[in-house]
């Protein structure tokens, strides 16, 4: 037998079923549906930062032509001061960020007296904006459009990294309605890009990131070489050459602006072309890299990687990559997502310029 408590128990998590037939009568135990849990009310979490970014546009200079921007309380960065760096003190100094200008100090110069609402910065310049230099090794992505999760998760991936272009195009294996998504749009790529750019520490410009449908446009347009124009007469008409294709459709999505500001008449830069394809000829991205840089003799490099779909690269666009002499790259023999092996091969790029170059 069942006791009074196990019979109430049981109770409570069942119902009885009556069910009558002309001959009898019979009860069905029948377990009750569970009631939704209550949602937690939301708590607002300050998200880490390394800088605190701001906007030219947030800018002004007051009278003593000291350049300054204010934080409102409804700010979130004016929370992270307060909350994570703690400083609440006239005078007090943190690492700044100004979006695609420069790096900077931020010092506390005073919080209002209503209730400390909002708080008044001075922005400084540093020492690595006095002491800056262009970057000898720069990173491009070419890749295949991912799912609209998966792109969101890689774009703030993109910035910490201080990849220079990220060019999305439609591989044979890409669903087309991906490019329909509301991640491609500049509110998400700026929210996100901003997001890297506060993590990055050491770069302040976003990726360029555009899309195109047709993969050897794109390739034919960011690959020739011997062009009068340059590095930056390149960059900046390859739209116009990109659309000259057939169903080609490119499209800058964000431009930084950095090609435009990088020094003209320098040393031209050499490209290495790294395609993310396991076979029985890929090599480690590190031997990669040292056998393409002993064949350069100039130190002033451009890798450029190209990622595929989740279901891989198809055999024509494997051929097309290998006519543009690109080294098939590997991560071993794992089979990885597309943001696990983005992430993996970036950190190794960034591992070997980092410490071999």
């Amino acid at each position: 037998m069942w006791s009074s408590s196990s019979s109430s128990l049981l109770s409570s998590a069942t119902t009885t079923t009556t069910t009558r037939t002309k001959s009898k009568t019979t009860s069905v135990l029948v377990p009750q549906k569970r009631g939704r849990r209550r949602r937690r009310p939301f708590v607002h979490v300050v998200e880490n930062k390394n800088r605190i970014a701001f906007t030219k546009l947030e800018l002004s200079e007051n009278e003593s032509s000291t350049v300054v921007v204010r934080l409102r309380q409804s700010d979130e960065r004016f929370e992270h001061l307060r909350q994570v760096l703690k400083k609440t003190n006239k005078g007090d100094e943190f690492k700044a960020t100004i979006l695609n200008e420069r790096l900077a100090t931020g010092r506390i110069l005073s919080y209002d007296d209503d209730d400390e609402r909002s708080v008044l910065i001075e922005i400084l310049s540093t020492k690595e904006e006095e002491a800056k230099e262009e970057k000898m090794v720069t990173v491009s992505l070419i890749l295949a459009m991912p799912r609209p999760k998966v792109l969101r998760r890689l774009l703030s991936v993109f910035a910490q990294f201080g990849v220079e272009n990220v060019h999305m195009f439609s591989a044979e294996k890409t669903e087309r309605c991906y490019f329909q998504s509301e991640v491609l749009t500049e509110d998400v790529l700026v929210r996100e890009f901003t997001r890297g750019v506060e993590q990055n520490a050491l770069d302040f410009k976003f990726p360029n990131a555009s899309k195109c449908r047709n993969l050897n446009a794109v390739l034919e347009a960011l690959l020739s070489s011997g062009d009068e124009e340059g590095r930056k007469g390149r960059e900046e008409n390859i739209a116009k050459r990109v659309n000259g294709k057939k169903g080609a459709n490119f499209e800058w999505l964000l431009r930084s602006m950095r090609d435009e500001e990088e020094g003209e008449g320098g040393e031209e830069r050499r490209r290495i072309n790294l395609l993310a394809h396991p076979s029985s000829a890929s090599v480690s991205v590190t031997e990669a890299l040292a056998q393409e840089k002993s064949a350069i003799s100039t130190n002033r490099v451009e890798i450029l990687l190209a990622v595929g779909p989740e279901g891989g690269w198809s055999e024509e666009e494997v051929r097309t990559f290998e006519t543009f002499d690109f080294v098939n790259v590997g991560l071993g023999n794992r089979v990885f997502t597309t943001d696990v092996a983005t992430i993996a091969l970036l950190s190794s790029i960034n591992e070997y310029v980092e410490y071999s170059l």
